[in-house]
């Protein structure tokens, strides 16, 4: 089965056209027979928002949970069964009138999901610009896109990270929900200060104190889809100084107030 532009296999779906591109939402509120092997008509950018699901393609099987992130190139077979639910993915549709006028190729754009720069919340910002959908919407997906793009086949792999590095980036994820001082990283790590900020944004391309914030409004997803705690309550265990600071953030990393998020 071959996929038109804008079509999907799921019972509930939602598509947002802008030209170059079409955002789609594809929704499981409860199990359903799946599993049809399918392609799509256009090379396809699909990202799990929550849930999850198993998939097959090349001969292989695939655990695909809540950030996951994968790239379809056009007529790529594939079939999926879904596993957990609700699921909702974010699908992004690139027309070959994106790829040549910004001159990327379909397997850069594959290079750059592999690496997965950003992901999360660069297409959580995504949907939230198409469902506004305004004069603004177009000019403002195809500016996150190439901005994820860049900053994905920019970005170093680990490899190349210095150890120093390395071990502040494990300080900063394990120790998410507090608030570390650049003097405290630099004496675990026993780095000069000010060779970690002359060095911090070449491999994570923002600030400490955005990918802290950031680190902090990714733990705070799944505890407002709980709803097992009260915004304050989550204010307090992400590590802000209460819920007016952490309303800002949210709202400047993913877009959506945290009330609004809840019900995506």
């Amino acid at each position: 089965m071959i996929l038109k532009r804008g079509h999907y296999l799921a019972p509930n779906y939602q598509t947002y056209d802008f030209n170059d591109f079409l955002v789609g939402t594809t929704k499981y509120e409860a199990p359903v027979e799946t599993g049809v092997w399918h392609s799509h008509e256009k090379p396809v950018i699909s990202f799990v928002l929550y849930g999850g699901n198993k998939e097959y393609r090349k001969g292989k099987e695939i655990e695909r949970l809540e950030g996951a992130i994968n790239y379809y190139h056009a007529h790529e077979l594939h079939k999926n069964i879904y596993t957990k639910f609700p699921s909702k993915h974010i699908s992004l549709e690139i027309d070959d009138t994106f790829l040549t006028k910004y001159e990327h190729t379909e397997e850069s754009i594959e290079l750059a999901v592999t690496k997965n720069h950003d992901a999360r919340f660069t297409f959580i910002k995504l949907l939230n610009e198409a469902e506004i959908n305004d004069l603004q919407s177009y000019s403002s997906i195809e500016m996150l896109l190439l901005t994820f793009l860049e900053n994905s086949l920019n970005s170093k792999d680990d490899l190349l990270f210095p150890k120093w590095m390395l071990s502040i980036r494990d300080i900063l994820n394990d120790r998410w929900n507090e608030n570390i001082s650049l003097k405290e990283l630099s004496d675990n790590v026993n780095v000069h200060p000010t060779t970690i900020s002359k060095n911090f944004r070449t491999y994570f391309q923002c600030t400490l104190g955005e990918y802290s914030r950031k680190i902090k409004i990714d733990r705070s997803l799944d505890l407002l889809k709980s709803k097992q705690h009260s915004l304050t309550e989550i204010a307090y265990i992400c590590g802000f100084s209460d819920q007016s600071h952490f309303t800002r953030v949210f709202k400047s990393i993913s877009g959506y107030l945290p009330k609004e998020y809840t019900k995506v």
